[in-house]
């Protein structure tokens, strides 16, 4: 007597799965390292503006020192195209007491390693105030 096997279906359902569930599992994954990326990011350019901020209260600063202090660390954080905005604008005007403001903005799609596919056109931004001692 031979007996012989039937073909299986479990086959079939298995490639079905892989079939829907590898590319969810892949977008959970990309949004995932789309998502840190963005997380890193920010904290890149807090740093930034910290250090802008901080050489800005200094007393006899001014806006090209902390703009150069601010392209200098994100160049060294590899964060591109960001833009510097400073409030005041000249920090030589701040009294002591007064409030020194930098804010640091740059686009996430240039900054990330899959071209910011999930966020789009996204511009991330942080701002850093200290007082003028």
């Amino acid at each position: 007597m031979v007996t012989r096997n039937k073909p299986s279906h479990r086959n079939a359902i298995a490639v079905t799965e892989l079939a829907v569930g590898l590319p969810l599992l892949l977008m959970v994954m990309m949004g995932t390292v789309e998502a840190c990326t963005m997380i890193r990011l920010q904290q890149k350019m807090k740093m930034v503006a910290y250090e802008g901020a901080r050489v800005g209260v200094l007393p006899e600063a001014m806006a090209d020192n902390v703009e150069w202090q601010c392209e200098t660390l994100s160049a060294d954080q590899r964060l591109n195209d960001i833009v510097v905005i400073l409030d005041p604008v000249d920090p030589r005007t701040l009294d002591s007491g007064a409030w020194f403001t930098v804010e640091v903005r740059a686009p996430f799609s240039s900054n990330t390693l899959m071209g910011g596919w999930g966020f789009g056109n996204y511009d991330l931004t942080e701002s850093v105030t200290l007082q003028k001692p």
